[in-house]
Protein backbone atom coordinates (compact mmCIF):
# COMPACT_ATOMS: atom_id res chain seq x y z
CA UNK A 1 0.00 0.00 0.00
CA UNK A 2 1.11 3.51 -0.73
CA UNK A 3 -0.17 6.76 0.75
CA UNK A 4 0.56 10.01 -1.09
CA UNK A 5 0.85 13.14 1.03
CA UNK A 6 2.76 16.16 -0.21
CA UNK A 7 1.92 18.46 2.70
CA UNK A 8 -1.69 19.57 2.09
CA UNK A 9 -3.91 19.88 5.15
CA UNK A 10 -1.10 19.76 7.68
CA UNK A 11 0.73 17.00 9.50
CA UNK A 12 -1.95 16.38 12.14
CA UNK A 13 -4.64 15.62 9.56
CA UNK A 14 -2.25 13.40 7.59
CA UNK A 15 -1.22 11.52 10.75
CA UNK A 16 -4.88 10.82 11.59
CA UNK A 17 -5.51 9.48 8.08
CA UNK A 18 -2.35 7.37 8.10
CA UNK A 19 -3.28 5.93 11.48
CA UNK A 20 -6.74 4.97 10.15
CA UNK A 21 -5.22 3.30 7.08
CA UNK A 22 -2.69 1.42 9.21
CA UNK A 23 -5.43 0.17 11.57
CA UNK A 24 -7.56 -1.01 8.62
CA UNK A 25 -4.67 -2.92 7.02
CA UNK A 26 -2.68 -4.17 10.01
CA UNK A 27 -0.78 -6.89 8.14
CA UNK A 28 0.19 -4.75 5.11
CA UNK A 29 3.24 -2.57 4.66
CA UNK A 30 2.48 1.12 4.25
CA UNK A 31 4.78 3.27 2.12
CA UNK A 32 4.41 7.04 2.42
CA UNK A 33 5.28 9.11 -0.65
CA UNK A 34 5.86 12.63 0.64
CA UNK A 35 8.17 15.65 0.46
CA UNK A 36 11.52 15.92 2.21
CA UNK A 37 10.08 18.46 4.66
CA UNK A 38 7.00 16.41 5.52
CA UNK A 39 8.79 13.06 5.82
CA UNK A 40 9.67 13.55 9.49
CA UNK A 41 6.15 14.59 10.49
CA UNK A 42 4.45 11.28 9.69
CA UNK A 43 7.31 8.80 9.50
CA UNK A 44 6.17 6.84 12.54
CA UNK A 45 2.90 5.84 10.83
CA UNK A 46 4.59 4.39 7.73
CA UNK A 47 6.78 1.32 7.38
CA UNK A 48 8.82 3.08 4.70
CA UNK A 49 9.04 6.70 3.55
CA UNK A 50 9.82 7.78 0.01
CA UNK A 51 10.96 11.38 -0.20
CA UNK A 52 9.47 12.91 -3.34
CA UNK A 53 12.18 15.51 -3.74
CA UNK A 54 11.63 18.88 -5.33
CA UNK A 55 10.73 17.70 -8.82
CA UNK A 56 8.27 20.03 -10.49
CA UNK A 57 6.54 20.05 -13.83
CA UNK A 58 6.18 17.21 -16.30
CA UNK A 59 9.42 15.44 -15.37
CA UNK A 60 8.44 15.30 -11.70
CA UNK A 61 4.95 14.06 -12.54
CA UNK A 62 6.29 11.31 -14.80
CA UNK A 63 8.87 10.29 -12.20
CA UNK A 64 6.10 9.87 -9.60
CA UNK A 65 3.93 7.87 -12.02
CA UNK A 66 6.84 5.59 -12.90
CA UNK A 67 7.79 5.06 -9.26
CA UNK A 68 4.22 4.19 -8.28
CA UNK A 69 3.85 1.84 -11.26
CA UNK A 70 7.07 -0.01 -10.48
CA UNK A 71 6.00 -0.51 -6.88
CA UNK A 72 2.85 -2.38 -8.08
CA UNK A 73 0.82 -1.58 -4.94
CA UNK A 74 -2.60 -3.14 -4.37
CA UNK A 75 -3.97 0.09 -2.85
CA UNK A 76 -3.06 3.76 -3.17
CA UNK A 77 -4.45 6.32 -0.75
CA UNK A 78 -4.35 9.89 -2.06
CA UNK A 79 -4.24 12.03 1.08
CA UNK A 80 -3.30 15.08 -0.98
CA UNK A 81 -6.30 15.37 -3.31
CA UNK A 82 -4.60 17.88 -5.59
CA UNK A 83 -5.06 17.90 -9.37
CA UNK A 84 -1.66 16.33 -10.08
CA UNK A 85 -2.16 13.50 -7.59
CA UNK A 86 -5.69 12.82 -8.93
CA UNK A 87 -4.25 12.70 -12.46
CA UNK A 88 -1.67 10.15 -11.31
CA UNK A 89 -4.57 7.73 -10.92
CA UNK A 90 -4.85 7.53 -14.71
CA UNK A 91 -1.10 7.10 -15.25
CA UNK A 92 -0.24 4.25 -12.87
CA UNK A 93 -0.18 0.76 -14.43
CA UNK A 94 -1.24 -1.80 -13.43
CA UNK A 95 -4.16 0.08 -11.91
CA UNK A 96 -4.43 -0.43 -8.14
CA UNK A 97 -7.48 0.39 -6.06
CA UNK A 98 -7.27 4.16 -5.56
CA UNK A 99 -8.83 5.95 -2.62
CA UNK A 100 -9.24 9.65 -1.98
CA UNK A 101 -8.40 10.40 1.63
CA UNK A 102 -8.28 7.54 4.14
CA UNK A 103 -10.62 5.40 2.04
CA UNK A 104 -13.83 3.58 2.87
Amino acid sequence: MIAIWLGAGGATAAADKLRAIKERHRSSRLILLTTQDAAGDCRKWADETWADGALRGASGFLARARRLSWASPSHIYDLEGSRPTRLLRLCVWPRPQWYMGAGP
